[in-house]
């Protein structure tokens, strides 16, 4: 920086200084910054994987209602088409209004 008489101010180990020093600041953030996102990362692997796992859950569980309903079905034919009239009957009369 030049005084009003023309000089510099500062001589080239003090600009070196707060070079390095500024550097160092740099690299600090960008290390932060990059630990952040590390973070995140794994957060987000966390949650991709339960979200995962959650799913497969439901499909497991309604795989085995819809075997358990098949099995039903296949043991008491007359009384599926029974609860299937039913349920239709109803279904329209409530409908119906």
């Amino acid at each position: 920086m030049n005084n009003r008489n023309g000089t510099n101010s500062m001589d080239g180990g003090t600009t070196e200084k707060l070079g390095e020093k500024l550097d160092e600041r740099i690299d600090s953030i960008k290390d932060s910054v990059k630990g952040l996102v590390d973070k995140g990362e794994q957060k987000a692997a966390a949650i991709k994987t339960k979200a995962i796992e959650v799913k497969d859950e439901a499909f497991s569980k309604g795989n085995a209602v819809l075997d358990q309903a098949t099995d039903m079905i296949k043991a008491n034919p007359f009384k599926a088409v029974g609860i299937a009239f039913a349920v239709g009957y109803v279904g329209m009369r409530l409908f119906r209004r």
